[in-house]
């Protein structure tokens, strides 16, 4: 594997707004600093997080171009220009590095949604940009999903774990906000809406077909699944009662 140059530009707060308005999905750009990074934040820490930002950065990177057996602690040191020992301090072992990557790069693309809870709509907006990131950077998103086929599927197992827990976080917001019945099971509701757009992009990495088919497919899907829990549904399927 040949030397690269170093990720190393991360964006500033203040341009966190800005970024939502062109929506530049690169899984190899430092995500933005956006949250806990205020004058307060003495420089050692702010230092910090953005090493770790780059470090994160690096990891997407090497996943999208040499996928998985291409990630490594020291593949990571060596393209971020950051020690070993850095690397485990800030992002801890290989597996919980390349979750933490994946992790912190969907939350953002969440992120950019800017999802008002008291919206119905507002998880389909998150998927929409989701899928709008897939779009963007289709072989990062396949190399994720690639990795339910390998022995280090807990990875993805993992990062699925996190997405769910996010989904509920949600879902719970909506609920307070009177768009979801007060008696959605939600827990369930989150496993089966991250279930069913896990598996959907799996198929899709593994036997491609045209990513507007993939999108049509998950926001159905998530309508059908959010009516059942939706204090005014548009098309029921199913209840989430508990």
């Amino acid at each position: 594997m040949g030397a690269r140059d170093p990720v190393n530009q991360v964006v500033p707060q203040s341009t966190f707004e800005d970024d939502v308005q062109v929506v530049p999905y690169d899984p190899a750009r430092p995500i933005p600093l956006f949250q806990g990074l205020g004058r307060s934040n003495p420089p050692p820490r702010r230092n910090q997080r953005l090493r770790r930002a780059q470090i994160l950065a690096t990891i997407r990177r090497l996943l999208t171009e040499d996928g998985l057996d291409g990630v490594t602690v020291r593949g990571i040191a060596q393209e971020s220009g950051h020690a070993v020992q850095t690397i485990y301090n800030l992002v801890g072992p290989r597996d919980q590095a390349i979750v933490e990557a994946i992790s912190e790069y969907t939350r953002y693309v969440g992120h950019t949604a800017l999802p008002d809870p008291g919206d119905p709509e507002a998880v389909v907006e998150i998927i929409g940009r989701w899928l709008q990131s897939i779009e963007a950077a289709p072989e990062f998103c396949r190399q994720v999903c690639l990795i339910f086929f390998t022995p280090s599927r807990g990875i993805f197992y993992h990062f699925r774990d996190k997405q769910r827990k996010a989904m509920q976080g949600l879902l719970v917001k909506q609920q307070k906000c009177g768009v979801l019945r007060a008696d959605a099971n939600l827990g369930e509701l989150a496993e089966q809406l991250v279930t069913f757009a896990t598996a959907s992009c799996v198929e899709w990495s593994d036997r491609p077909f045209p990513l507007p088919q993939l999108h049509q497919r998950i926001r159905s899907g998530f309508g059908n699944l959010l009516d059942g829990a939706r204090v005014n549904p548009t098309a029921p399927q199913w209840s989430y009662a508990s």
